[in-house]
């Protein structure tokens, strides 16, 4: 089975850099870079010398407007992102994740400003992107040592974690007792001055904001997920290639960055960005080799790599035509955002595409106020030639006078006002921006609420308008997309790599975490913008709901338990602000030592009495039992000295018999011998 070459696989991928470089420069970057200019108040070109020349910033504004809004919905909360468990047995799993998943983007990564840069980018630019990744992190610290003996000093040397950095060999002069003189002697004695650097691996999930531009992607694709290639082209020192653990000879083959046509400096979107203000944004010049940038395409394409006619994810990192990594993946590291997406299309609207006609004519409708506004109070003369100084007719000051011949040689031209009209028009334009965007003056926010389940459809259409109503749905989208997408990438990289234990701390408390424990499959739901929104609402709302809870637990027994009774109390301190809610209240015990309910005691108790009988009963049945034993026992007593007396005798008779025998023969023996 025949494989991909290095030459095959590099043009393949040139190819699609190529067609979607191409795609997006053209078209895409186009759309962007005028939204940019518009963001930052520039020209529209069509300016007059000696005419207003003033311009609205309505994308700017509104889009100012909007974020305030979106950053209070995702980040009012202490928690972006909250794991819900399907199950009783990922209650733990659910709990440590919404923990630690939060604490490694906001306390690990800048989560508020990587929300703020992924929101603006995407009503600015069409697309907000964020990368997720798992980053191999080296911890280094410098360590000193001073007269260490030889065995100390290779024992040191022998440690792999450690690189000897600096070192010196002396000798030390040392007074020790001659065991044989008993006299006190100068000895050298080798000793060992050096530094080493300790390096211990470790790792991170780092989450970062792609540039629009740094960000390619195939012609044709509607989502992600389905894409053939998905690129990150950027820019990146030899230094930090070296330090990502590529070769190091590879990355001093690579070439340096040349400022050719197709790179990224030179794309419309960088250029707006970097160049709106007169700055250079061509790359600084290197302070040596190791800080030369090299234009790196870190690509995620889809292809037949082994000629088996099945197509494979690979990650391909290359410069030039050098391959520095080629390997399997199962996703690509993006998660992208999209204020109005169009169905079928990767790329849709931004919001300042939507109205960006109207700072157009907003910003022309003001210049002519202003042109208007001028020509009213210094006004256009017209005068008889050669009765009128002209001098004086230029010169325009309160009070100047103008000289004249005749007193009819000098008459003002009337200037029609515009001023209502214009106003009319300004706010005409206002009420058209409110209705495509969801913000204007007078409305501008959107409760931090409106993605919580418990929110009713008729207090959201109490308190949102039909415009507010854009921005909910903006919201929403945010939410359901790329939020989601990106907090499922971290619980995902934290279980995949992450199998030691962790401690982090959490509103003033250590919380153990074991991500080895997760779940792979991610058996849980995400609920994401956790805003608190109007504080006297939910407080009511709880407070309410606590009220009922007492009348059910008075009404109906074991309805409600002690552990109800203290999360409601808690959720109600939580939202009251109060942080160290275990100070206040304490959690009741398990189940096994809770006192029993009055109904347990008696029972209990009854239990109890009539165990109590039952042994007393078997006491006595032992007393009786102990006591026949007693009498059966001294029956057999006298039985077995019964018998016992009885054997004595019958010895003794045994024994007169046998004296009476003795007797009888010796008689007999007397009679004999006489």
């Amino acid at each position: 089975m025949a494989t991909l070459s290095d030459p095959e696989i590099l043009n393949l991928i040139n190819s699609e850099v190529t067609g979607s470089s191409g795609y997006l420069d053209s078209e895409i970057s186009i759309q962007r870079e005028k939204a940019m200019e518009y963001f930052y108040g520039e020209p529209f070109g069509n300016e007059e010398d000696g005419r207003s020349q003033v311009v609205i910033t309505d994308v700017q504004d509104t889009l100012m407007w909007m974020m305030p809004s979106l950053m209070r919905v995702f980040t009012a909360g202490d928690k972006v992102v909250k794991f819900l468990p399907v199950g009783p047995e990922d209650e733990e799993v659910a709990s440590q994740a919404t923990k630690y998943v939060n604490h490694v983007f906001y306390k690990q990564n800048d989560g508020f400003m990587i929300l703020y840069n992924f929101f603006l980018d995407a009503l600015m630019l069409k697309t907000g992107i964020v990368k997720h990744y798992w980053e191999e992190v080296e911890d280094t610290s410098t360590e000193e040592y001073e007269n260490l003996t030889q065995g100390e000093f290779e024992l040191l040397e022998q440690n792999d974690e450690l690189e000897l950095q600096q070192h010196t060999e002396r000798t030390l002069t040392e007074q020790i007792l001659d065991p044989q003189t008993q006299e006190a002697v100068n000895v050298e004695i080798p000793v060992h001055d050096a530094v080493f650097v300790r390096t211990t691996p470790g790792g991170k999930v780092t989450v970062e904001n792609v540039p629009p531009e740094e960000f390619l992607i195939n012609k044709g694709a509607k989502t992600l997920e389905d894409a053939r290639f998905v690129c990150h082209r950027s820019y990146k020192s030899r230094s930090d290639l070296k330090m990502m653990g590529f070769d190091a000879k590879e990355v001093d083959n690579l070439p340096s960055y040349s400022g050719a046509a197709d790179n990224i400096t030179t794309n419309p979107v960088f250029m707006a960005r970097h160049g709106y203000d007169g700055t250079d944004i061509s790359p600084e010049e290197a302070r040596g080799p190791a800080e030369e940038l090299v234009e790196i395409f870190e690509s995620f394409i889809r292809c037949d790599i082994y000629d088996d006619g099945v197509s494979t994810l690979r990650k391909i990192t290359h410069g030039g035509d050098i391959i520095l990594d080629n390997e399997p993946v199962s996703e690509v590291p993006f998660s992208v955002i999209c204020p109005i997406p169009i169905p079928h299309k990767f790329f849709g609207l931004s919001v300042a595409e939507t109205i960006e006609d109207v700072q157009l004519i907003r910003s022309t409708l003001t210049r002519n106020l202003l042109d208007n506004m001028y020509l009213a109070n210094n006004g256009r003369f017209q005068v008889v030639e050669g009765q009128v100084n002209i001098d004086d007719l230029l010169t325009s000051r309160p009070g100047g006078i103008v000289r004249t011949r005749s007193p009819n040689a000098l008459s003002p031209i009337q200037t029609p006002a515009l001023q209502d009209y214009s106003f009319k028009m300004l706010e005409y334009w206002d009420t058209i921006k409110a209705g495509r965007t969801g913000v204007n003056p007078s409305t501008q926010g959107l409760p931090a609420d409106v993605l919580k389940s418990h929110v009713t459809a008729g207090a959201i259409t109490g308190a949102l308008t039909n415009a507010q109503g854009r921005l909910e749905l903006i919201a929403r989208i945010f939410a359901d997309t790329g939020v989601r997408s990106m907090f499922k990438a971290i619980y995902n990289l934290v279980q995949r790599y992450e199998s030691n234990d962790k401690i982090i701390r959490v509103d003033n408390a250590y919380v153990e975490i074991d991500p080895a424990s997760w779940r792979e499959d991610l058996d849980v739901d995400i609920e994401v913008g956790l805003g608190y929104g109007d504080q006297d609402i939910r407080m009511n709302n709880l407070s309410s709901y606590a009220a009922l809870i007492e009348k059910v637990a008075q009404q109906t027994q074991g309805l409600v338990t002690s552990e109800n009774i203290y999360s409601l109390m808690r959720e109600i301190a939580e939202e009251m602000g109060i942080k160290n809610v275990d100070k206040f209240i304490t959690a009741p015990p398990p189940p096994d030592q809770q006192e029993p309910s009055i109904q347990e005691q008696a029972a209990q108790a009854q239990s109890q009495a009539m165990l109590m009988t039952a042994q007393a009963s078997m006491k006595e049945a032992e007393a009786s039992m102990q006591e026949a034993q007693v009498k059966v026992a001294r029956v057999q007593l006298e039985r077995i000295e019964i018998e016992q007396t009885l054997a004595l005798k019958q010895e003794e008779l045994k024994l007169k018999g046998i004296e009476l025998g003795y007797e009888m023969s010796s008689g007999e023996r007397v009679k004999a011998s006489g």
